[in-house]
């Protein structure tokens, strides 16, 4: 009986050990598949910190390495298996270790995150910059258990900068000096405003005071002449006899300087008005200056058999209407004048020339001398075979004034084969 309780006993205890082996068994395998787990999970991890291009490492708290990733190896120039376990001072030069260490007892004491920039000199004895950002982890209970790390290489940046920072002194210099000529620039520049609008306004006291003594003299010039006219008519008329032919003479020549005199001081006046006047700009058909013209000067080109030829568009100009009058009178006069016995046509011509009219007088006489195309058009300027033709020396001068008041420009040029063409250009946009 005793030996039956015995084997029962026995079996029951085997039963257990058996469940025990399967438990510890199923405990093993369990281990075993965490542990593939836990394996799989750090490689996983050790080729995902390898992929990143930044170096990584991490620290036990005693400041031995427990790891890094490829990009961490090819700088230091060791592998990983010759790195785990080593300190800095395994490493690093003994100055730089040094420098590491402290950084890393420093974060020890006071845990967070530290970030600094420094220097490396790798094996190959290149020196980079980089910018190291380190942080502790912990373990399970919360207690510091070391410490991660990573530096990004900033050298190409610093580079950047560097010459960046090179580019922006070198702007700024120059801006310096450009400033600096500059301010100069416009010191001169306000030193010439100020001299010209002395100059300016010394001219125009000195134009103001030109106009009132030449309005005085043509004043004091025309009344005396007109009394000198008139008292050499009086004594050809009443002391003919005692005169005789000579003394005749003596008297028609004073009369014809008197009258000339007399002309001039209009034409002055003319000249004076034609610079002073305002324009009275309206829409002008041109038509009818040419035709008041014709009927003007119609005695004078009939009597010597000139032929007077106008445009046949129909030109309508934004003008002056006396200013016009003046100076296409002056111009048929000036070729009548001047024209000779062999002028025969004088034809006045117009197109559109871009911004302005394009006026010609085209004239068929002797035409200019070769030195009178640029002095023409000054005042009391007069041609060179007009020595004997009277005249003021002040009609194209008018025509000058007047254009360039109309903003344009006049020019005279020789004909192809013989006679004189004056171009005026009168601004369209007036």
């Amino acid at each position: 009986m005793r030996n039956e309780n015995r084997e029962v006993e026995l079996e029951a205890e085997l039963k257990r050990l058996r469940d025990r082996v399967s438990e510890l068994e199923s405990i093993a395998e369990g281990r075993r598949e965490v542990e593939k787990t836990l394996r799989d999970q750090l490689q996983f991890l050790q080729i995902l910190i390898d992929t990143i291009p930044n170096l990584i490492f991490f620290k036990d708290k005693d400041g031995k390495y427990l790891g890094c990733n490829k990009a961490f190896e090819g700088r230091i120039g060791l592998d990983r298996a010759h790195i785990i376990g080593k300190s800095a001072s395994d490493i690093f030069p003994e100055e730089l270790a040094a420098r590491y260490e402290q950084h890393d007892a420093e974060l020890f004491e006071r845990p967070g995150e530290k970030i600094y920039e420094t220097r490396l000199t790798y094996p190959d004895g290149q020196g980079r910059d980089v910018i190291i950002t380190k942080g502790i982890f912990t373990d399970s209970e919360g207690n510091v258990a070391g410490l991660v790390g990573v530096a990004l290489d900033i050298t190409e940046r610093k580079r950047a900068e560097e010459a960046l920072q090179r580019a922006h002194d070198e702007l700024e210099g120059r801006v310096e000096r450009r400033t600096a000529a500059l301010a100069e620039a416009n010191r001169s520049l306000q030193k010439e405003v100020a001299e010209r609008s002395r100059i300016a306004e010394e001219l125009r006291m000195s134009s103001e005071k030109l106009k009132i003594f030449a309005y005085s003299v043509a004043h004091d010039l025309k009344s005396p002449s007109i009394g000198i006219y008139g008292l050499a008519g009086l004594l050809q008329k009443n002391f003919a006899g005692i005169l005789g032919e000579k003394g005749a003479g003596f008297c028609d020549q004073i009369m014809k300087a008197s009258e000339h005199v007399a002309s001039l001081v209009d034409a002055i006046n003319l000249f004076i008005a034609a610079k002073e006047t305002p324009l009275k700009i309206e829409a002008i058909d041109m038509a009818e200056v040419f035709h008041m013209l014709r009927d003007e000067f119609s005695a004078r080109l009939r009597v010597r058999r000139i032929g007077l030829v106008e445009p046949k568009r129909i030109v309508i100009v934004r003008a002056d209407k006396i200013s016009m009058l003046r100076v296409f009178r002056n111009l048929i006069d000036n070729a009548v004048k001047y024209g000779g016995d062999g002028l025969t046509t004088i034809d006045i011509g117009y197109q559109k020339a871009g911004d302005f009219h394009h006026f010609t007088v085209r004239d068929d006489g002797v035409g200019i001398q070769a030195d009178d195309g640029s002095d023409i058009f000054k005042v009391f300027q007069r041609q060179c075979a007009s020595d004997v033709i009277e005249g003021t020396g002040l009609g194209l001068a008018i025509v000058k004034e007047i254009v360039e008041l109309h903003k344009g420009r006049v020019r005279v040029k020789r004909g192809t084969e013989r006679g004189t063409v004056f171009h005026l250009f009168i601004s369209r946009g007036l």
